[in-house]
């Protein structure tokens, strides 16, 4: 049985590239094992043999997430989700690469009717602000094809971070409403440490880190234990005193 249930507010994600950078003292700071290769993009994917030692080592502690690649052609993404279906993950992550609504409904539509039993997030590119316009106007679309899950990303990782591509009040509109959808939304993008008061306040069900906990914040580097602590720390004294405050409210 996992030792969590991704029961809070907000969830800490944390990616790594490689199983060696996944020791036993830093999962204790993180909610969700995210297997992604920085070096080979955006949504760099993990050989599927290492995913499978993974989902294996962790798989009975941790929730599990990986990436399927910077995949663009729909024959293509299919295959691969099929081959990922099969590993055991809790997550699979595909990127959605579109230039209309039209696009998007055929993608998720002809995904929905394979129906994969790996929970599916389509990753929406903040900074590609078309693509996320038509998702924040076809929430109940997505819902209606049994997507429970979107993560909103950044896609070319030398600009700017999430929170610049996207305004708070943007962020937590679409927030909003996509939990009255009943949709879990997860933020990432080079997001920083700094920005994690800001961050909780959305209530994003997950939220994704890979540069911050990184050596140099550069994040082909190795990740730093003590970064991922210092954010962990300060992740949940945050959540406590938001708890703390919603409830003196209440």
């Amino acid at each position: 049985m996992k030792v969590n249930r991704l029961n809070k507010s907000s969830n800490i994600l944390v990616s790594f590239k490689s199983l060696h950078e996944i020791s036993a003292n830093i999962l204790d700071f993180v909610d969700i094992i995210d297997l992604k290769d920085p070096k080979k993009g955006s949504l760099g994917a993990w050989n599927i043999s290492q995913i499978n030692k993974a989902v294996k080592t962790f798989g009975k502690k941790k929730f599990l997430s990986a990436t399927i690649g910077d995949i663009k052609e729909r024959k293509k993404i299919i295959e691969n989700l099929f081959l990922f279906d099969r590993i055991g993950l809790d997550f699979i992550k595909f990127g959605v690469f579109i230039n209309s609504e039209t696009e998007m409904i055929e993608l998720l539509r002809e995904i929905s009717e394979r129906n994969f039993k790996t929970k599916l997030v389509p990753v929406i590119f903040a900074d590609d602000h078309n693509l996320l316009e038509i998702t924040k106007n076809n929430l109940r679309k997505i819902k209606e094809l049994n997507f429970n899950f979107l993560l909103l990303d950044t896609f070319h990782k030398k600009k700017g971070d999430l929170m610049q591509e996207c305004s708070f009040s943007f962020l937590s509109k679409f927030i909003k409403k996509s939990r009255d959808l009943d949709i879990a939304v997860g933020l990432a993008g080079k997001l920083k440490t700094k920005q994690i008061p800001q961050l909780l306040k959305l209530q994003a069900k997950v939220i994704g880190f890979r540069s911050a906990v990184c050596e140099k914040n550069d994040r082909c580097s190795l990740i730093s234990e003590n970064k991922t602590r210092n954010i962990y720390t300060i992740f949940n004294r945050l959540l406590i005193e938001q708890h703390n405050k919603q409830a003196y409210v209440g």
